[in-house]
């Protein structure tokens, strides 16, 4: 699957502001400021999703505004649990 990183991207891949305001039973206005503040109301997010995968690709839920849990957002920037940076290669 290809990563798509932007609401833009996304919107034209899926075929503009009207496919994308079809697929998601919004108006096409919304879809223009969707691509604009380049995010997606979280409830568009199964729909879109699902019609990037149809179409081989998917993108970051954060377009979403989703956020990891805690602890999977602490290890994916490298922090132990106590929220200080871990150091590589010295034992930590």
């Amino acid at each position: 699957m290809i990563t798509l990183r932007t609401a833009s991207t996304i919107i034209d891949v899926l075929g503009g502001n009207q496919s994308v305001a079809e697929i998601t039973a919004s108006k096409a206005t919304a879809v223009a400021n969707w691509r604009y503040s380049n995010d997606f109301p979280s409830n568009t997010y199964v729909a879109l999703q699902a019609a990037l995968a149809e179409r081989g690709y998917t993108a970051p839920d954060a377009l979403w505004k989703m956020r990891l849990p805690a602890a999977a957002r602490r290890q994916k920037n490298g922090l132990s649990k106590t929220g200080t940076i871990k150091r590589v290669g010295q034992g930590a």
